[in-house]
This record gives C-alpha cells, structure tokens and sequence, in this order.
C-alpha cells in the first residue's frame, strides 16, 4: 500500500515538474498561460491606466506600475516564470506614457505580424519610409495588434462600424412534411443602422425597428440556422457583430425542433422531420426577404444584394448548411460551426469550418473529412480546450462546458468571432483587407487551410 502512494505522489511531482517546465502557451500550461496573462492585463488596465501625460515622467510611472503588478502576479504564483518574458512584453511595446503609436506590418502567408512602437511624423504616420506600414491608433499594445489585428490595425472582436438594428418578421409557410399545416417562422434579421441609433435591447443585441442605414448598400445576406433545440437569438455573440460590418443577418426558427419544443424537440422523429423541413424554412425565409428588398414599402427595400449570399449554422444548423449550399446555388459562402454532417455533404464553395475539440455532440473526424474534399478557398479552424456550444450564448453544464477545464464562454466566442467576421468579409464583401486575419494563427486554434491564392 504504502510503495502504491509513494509511486503516486512520485508520478504526480514528476507531471507538476514537467508542467512547470513547459515553455510559455505550450504544453499543458497553454490554457492556463493564456489566462494567467489575459487575467494580468485586466490587473495592468485597471491599476495603470495609460498615462494621459507625455514624456518621460508619465511613461516611468507606467512602467513602475506594470512592474509591480508582474511582480505580484510571478509572487502568487498566477502567472508562471515561463511566461515573465511575454508579461514585460505588455509595457515594453505599449504607447501609454509616451507620444508613440503602434507600427504594424499585416501578416501575410509567410510571415507573421510585426509591430513598433514610433514617433508618428516623417514619410507616414509611423515615420518610416515603409508605405505598407499602418498607424495603428487605436491599439495603444503591440501585443494586440500582432494577436488580435494580425497587423491590420482591425480587431474583428469588436463592433464594426455599424450601429445594429433588429426587427423580426413574422413568416408563415407551408410544411413540407405535412401539406396544409402552417410552420410560422418569426424571423429575427439584424442590419445595419447609424450608430448610437437608441437603446440596444439586450435579448436581441440591437436597437429594435431602428431605421436601416444604407449609406453602404446594398448589403450581404447571410442566412444563419440555429442547432437542435436552439432558437433563432442563440448566438447573439455573434449574429449582430456581422451585421455591425455591414451585412444583414436572419435567422429564422425552426418549428418542432426549438427550445420552445423541448424535450421532444431531441427526439427521432423530430429530429427526421426537421432534417427535412429546416433547408424549405432557409430557402422561404430569404425569398421572402429577397422579396421585401423589391418593395418601396418594405424598411428592408433596396438594402439587400442578391448576389452575395451566404449560408452559416450551429450543429443541426451547420447539417441546414451543407444541405442548402449544396442545393441553392444562390449561396457564395459556407460558414459551419461544429456541424453535424449528412450524408454525402460537400462544399463546392468558399467555406469556413469550425469544430472543436472536446466536442461529444457531433463527429469532428466527418467536419475534417468534407473540409479535406472541399473546394478552394477554404479554411478549418479546431478550437482546442472548448466543446460543442463555443459557438452560442448559451453553455449547458457538460463535459462540452466545464470550465476551467473547458472555455469559458467569453474565450471561446472570442476565437469564433476573430475567424467568422474576417472570412465573411474576406469572401462574402471582397474585402482583403482581411487576408491578414486569416493568415495569421494566434494561440488557442490549430487551423488548416488551402486558399487557392485568392
């Protein structure tokens, strides 16, 4: 017994040793790594502000500050030595203190990006004479534009430059698996609108009946399909974060197979009418849409371009995708987020991927082998420590969601929004200015992509 708990506690120190030894963001320690300096910069944030003042009176007692608050974290053990070298990095490339700007050249397929710190005068607002160099005014740290812009200056994050507007439209079709019987679909659809248009309403994350702004229209239409037993605001994290970019978004719901419909929503013959039903709801929720964009009375006149339309779903509504891509050659653009895959799916069209890795609801072996016969451009992202529901607002206490082990909501909406946004702008607006977002890999996703030069 006893030689059994020496062997134990032997194996146990031997692991802790090896954990410890792990280089920063590697190994073991990778979550815990990311945490211990996401949790480091909020402390550097709150108690040292960046200085209002210039020179180097202001930027001594910033880095004083940042200092001790390292210092702490190394003495509490939060942050591990390993990682000391990246935590200096947070005040070594930060403006605060000081009349500088963040540099920053775009990461491209062969190089990463890089970022400086420089005065902004001479040939560009960096001082150089490198016209591909960007005055990143808005990052005050390098470590966010080279992690979170990639060097374009742009955090996909964060709001575009859109207010949201919300309205949902009520829609009535017939079924297809039961002629005669009405399947009402309340659509929820988010657009663009000026900013500040009122107050945000915080089930729909944007500013109800707010009038469309179509100073950049018209717009993309991306149709988004929510998973089994979902509804049509389950990823609001994300659905008015695109339309802040200048698309408009819909989201239809799916009768029978809604939160609304639980528990029988889970069950087999639900889950057999919906694979039916639910591509037929899709196609009449933009036609009707296409529809209103004709007509002079409808607010959504004018504002969509039929010509740019895109397809994304969630589990069951990342099956809708592969199902309505397939048979709609309207679509220009697949976005599916931990799908479940039918039968002979395929993507003969740009597509986004997304799976994670501790998924125990669909199969990520099925999302690998579509993306694998894909067409080009495309591109897989895997989420690691993060399970089947990083992709809604929602987390169900799973092993899916089981945080620390697992993501954190707020982490892992972060990775998602930091890949869909730049690929829907990258190919559904032919923006690439985006390219770099897509070339650069930051820490917490392992991607694959083949995108055919373009």
């Amino acid at each position: 017994m006893h030689g059994g708990v020496a062997i134990i506690l032997s194996t146990l120190a031997l692991a802790a040793t090896a954990t410890a030894q792990d280089s920063c963001f590697s190994g073991s320690s990778s979550l815990g790594d990311r945490r211990a300096l996401a949790t480091l910069r909020t402390a550097i944030d709150t108690h040292c502000p960046c200085a209002s003042s210039i020179g180097a009176l202001g930027r001594r007692h910033y880095m004083n500050c940042v200092r001790a608050q390292i210092t702490a974290a190394l003495q509490a053990t939060t942050l591990r030595p390993e990682c000391a070298d990246n935590a200096r990095a947070l005040y070594i490339g930060a403006t605060c203190g000081t009349n500088r700007v963040t540099c920053a050249k775009p990461a491209t397929a062969d190089a990463g990006a890089s970022c400086r710190l420089a005065a902004p005068t001479g040939h560009n607002a960096c001082g150089g004479s490198d016209a591909a160099e960007l005055a990143c005014n808005a990052q005050t740290q390098c470590a966010d534009v080279i992690d979170a812009t990639a060097g374009t200056c742009i955090d996909p994050r964060q709001p575009g430059p859109y207010g949201v507007g919300v309205r949902t439209v009520h829609l009535v079709k017939d079924s297809v698996t039961a002629p005669g019987t009405d399947r009402v679909l309340d659509t929820i659809v988010w657009y663009p609108t000026a900013p500040d248009s009122g107050m945000v309403d915080p089930m729909l994350k944007g500013v109800v009946g707010a009038p469309l702004d179509n100073s950049g229209g018209p717009y993309p239409l991306l149709m988004f399909s929510h998973g089994s037993c979902g509804y049509p605001n389950q990823s609001t994290f994300l659905t008015p974060l695109i339309a802040s970019y200048g698309f408009v978004v819909a989201a239809p719901p799916h009768p029978g197979n809604t939160l609304s419909d639980f528990p029988t929503c889970m069950s087999a013959q639900s889950l057999a009418t919906s694979a039916l039903e639910r591509p037929a709801d899709i196609a009449y929720a933009a036609d009707q849409l296409l529809a209103a964009n004709a007509d002079q009375s409808s607010p959504f006149f004018g504002s969509i371009d039929p010509q740019r339309m895109g397809m994304s779903g969630h589990s069951f509504g990342g099956f809708t995708t592969y199902v309505v891509v397939d048979h709609d050659p309207r679509y220009k653009v697949a976005v599916a987020l931990a799908p479940a895959v039918p039968g002979n799916a395929k993507l003969n069209l740009p597509s986004l991927s997304m799976l994670s890795e501790l998924d125990t609801y669909v199969n990520d072996d099925a999302i690998r082998a579509v993306y694998a016969t894909a067409a080009t451009p495309k591109v897989e992202v895997e989420v690691l420590n993060a399970g089947h529901f990083a992709y809604s607002d929602g987390c169900f206490p799973s092993p899916d969601c089981n945080p620390p082990t697992t993501l954190i909501q707020d982490e892992a909406h972060a990775l998602v929004q930091r890949w869909v946004v730049p690929f829907v702008l990258r190919y559904l607006k032919g923006a690439t200015r985006f390219d770099p977002l897509l070339d650069a890999v930051p820490p917490g996703v392992v991607v694959e992509q083949d995108r055919g030069g373009s």
